[in-house]
């Protein structure tokens, strides 16, 4: 078996090129065969930004990530300070107000009102507890709210609606007495 002439490998004969470096080894009209150019398996060219991170080349892609951390650590703070500076107006009115029992139902029912209730057909019933004639009650903005009274005494629970029977909430705060 003949040898290559360039690189010195074994060459199968009847072959026209090296299968190793690629030279050309059929003489062409008298003249001696003319080595190709050789390349080393383990030969490799420089190139800017091209080469493999070896232990003491950190990564590329370390910039990258300190730049979205970043970027994200700035979004988070102009947010916050966006937020803080352009506050939500509430959306509900803090309702308080005094709730009595007139005559005839105070002296024929013998009682104290114990709940105010408040109904719409957005939001349903929305109940305060009375205590000692007061009351105070968060009710969405935006409707308005059917009103009724309760009380209980020793003979069962009793209901009544008030001479004001209804409430228009569009304010933050209102104060509104209820009497019955």
């Amino acid at each position: 078996m003949p040898n290559c002439p360039v690189c010195g490998r074994d060459v199968p004969t009847g072959v026209q090129y090296c299968p190793t470096c690629g030279t050309n080894l059929q003489p062409s009209y008298g003249t001696p065969a003319t080595p190709a150019p050789t390349y080393s398996p383990n030969y490799s060219t420089s190139q800017s930004g091209m080469s493999i991170p070896g232990p003491n080349r950190p990564h590329g892609h370390a910039k990258y990530i300190v730049a979205i951390i970043a970027a994200l650590l700035i979004g988070l703070v102009v947010g916050g300070v966006i937020g803080f500076s352009f506050p939500v107006a509430a959306d509900y009115t803090t309702l308080n107000g005094n709730v009595t029992l007139n005559s005839p139902l105070s002296t024929t029912y013998h009682g104290t009102p114990n709940l105010i209730t408040f109904s719409s057909t957005t939001f349903g019933n929305l109940t305060s507890a009375v205590i000692t004639a007061k009351y105070l009650v968060n009710l969405p903005i935006g409707d308005t709210y059917s009103v009724s009274i309760q009380w209980s005494n020793s003979t069962g629970t009793f209901t009544c609606i008030p001479s004001t029977n209804s409430f228009s909430s569009n304010n933050q705060s209102a104060a509104q007495d209820f009497s019955c």
